[in-house]
């Protein structure tokens, strides 16, 4: 690998797109650019307007190339959408490696093996996830390359989406004159950003709640196992109070948000106006007057009801489908929730009375740079998409080492083998 390498991350997302520019050398990454702007012509995580979704991006491309000074004309995109599924498979191979030296090409051909498997042809594979390899019924090995072995194995997590999506998604980005380096399901990104070494090897829930679409991804002995995107986000959230509190759409989204972020002013027993007058904030009741809605208060306990009513039904729809995986009581690390609707308030408290496992709010973790931009739990799927890339080269890199040394070591024996002719 180069001593330092630019990755460029776009996540479109139902109600905002973000793009995050990050240089990358060895281990470090650094973030140099970041800009979000909310997103038109997208809703569920899929494309419905090309028009609207080709301004909102070239939009933040554009502000995140002024702000990082770098060009862009390539990224890697986060994609999301209830069309994302996934399966687990196994694949087969018999070693061709010299002495049955288990080699990269010999991984390379057993993921194929995984791969290759019966799906209709509207559908797309994403993503082919090693779980373990099995070594001669050998199982538990993360990297056999070097092992001796004579049957290799592997046992795969397949994400797929379908492929009118994946190409609206990818044709949207083209048209604005960026080629498309890989596609990410975004739960899986937001893992990678979030989630330690010892959540995902003792199991783990990763939820991801965005404005459209929420993503679960499951973990368990180190590596993903089941993948899955709910009709559920911040957005069903809105709707809800627009309805109980008898406003609009834009006025209910701003008593969500102060509800989450302005706790003090939530709290203030007394207030004070332009003029300097005091009045008491009848008890119970939430000042909304300065968002200019068309009223001074709302009732704390009906706003907490309808949040917490929204968001409980979508916690047990997650854990259905977590026992529809076979996960259930098996995830002793516990839940882990990511995505702009995490930072509702209370959410934590209503995910553990659901699961009752400890939970915690996932942010992006292992990055330097503009990390004020980048620091919310709203940034895990871009973030993520970053650290799944700079993984991806390291592999990529490794394996070219390994392949290198094996061809030296080849090169050895034939160059030994004719000295053994000379007088």
């Amino acid at each position: 690998m180069q001593k330092e390498q630019v990755i460029v991350a776009l996540d479109i997302g139902s109600s905002k797109i973000s793009c995050v520019v990050a240089t990358v050398d060895g281990l470090k990454i650094s973030v140099i650019g970041a800009y979000s702007f909310p997103s038109k012509g997208i809703k569920d995580g899929v494309v419905n307007n090309i028009d609207k979704a080709v301004s909102s991006i070239s939009e933040v491309l554009s502000k995140t190339e002024m702000m990082s000074g770098h060009p862009i004309s390539k990224v890697a995109v986060s994609t999301s959408g209830t069309h994302i599924e996934s399966l687990n498979s196994h694949g087969v191979v018999a070693v061709s490696g010299q002495d049955s030296e288990i080699s990269v090409e010999d991984i390379m051909r057993v993921n194929e093996a995984a791969r290759a498997i019966s799906l209709p042809s509207s559908r797309e594979i994403v993503h082919v996830i090693p779980r373990e390899y099995i070594v001669d019924k050998q199982r538990g090995i993360n990297d056999p390359i070097g092992m001796s072995g004579v049957r290799l194995e592997v046992e795969a997590n397949i994400i797929h989406g379908s492929m009118t999506s994946l190409k609206n998604l990818t044709k949207c980005i083209q048209q604005v004159g960026v080629e498309v380096d890989q596609l990410v399901y975004s739960g899986l990104a937001s893992a990678e950003a979030v989630l330690t070494d010892t959540e995902k090897e003792l199991g783990t829930i990763l939820i991801d709640i965005g404005g459209g679409t929420l993503d679960i991804c499951i973990y368990s002995q180190g590596s993903a196992v089941y993948s899955a995107v709910l009709p559920i986000g911040g957005q069903d959230i809105t709707n809800d109070l627009a309805i109980g509190l008898r406003t609009l759409l834009e006025d209910a989204e701003k008593v969500k948000l102060k509800l989450a972020t302005d706790f003090e002013m939530a709290e203030k027993e007394i207030l004070i106006d332009k003029s300097g007058k005091e009045s008491k904030i009848p008890k119970g009741e939430m000042y909304v007057g300065d968002l200019h809605i068309g009223m001074e208060t709302v009732p704390k306990n009906l706003l907490n009801d309808i949040i917490n009513r929204r968001l409980e039904e979508a916690f047990k729809f997650v854990q259905i489908y977590v026992k529809k995986a076979g996960y259930d009581k098996k995830l002793p690390a516990g839940v882990v929730l990511t995505g702009g609707a995490a930072l509702t308030k209370g959410i934590e408290k209503i995910a553990a009375d659901v699961f009752h496992l400890p939970v915690r709010i996932g942010k992006p973790i292992g990055v330097t740079g503009l990390v004020d931009q980048i620091q919310g739990p709203q940034s895990s799927a871009v973030i993520g998409t970053i650290k799944f890339v700079a993984d991806r080269i390291k592999s990529d890199t490794s394996s070219y080492n390994k392949r290198s040394a094996n061809m030296g070591k080849l090169g050895s024996k034939v160059i030994s083998f004719l000295k053994s002719f000379l007088p």
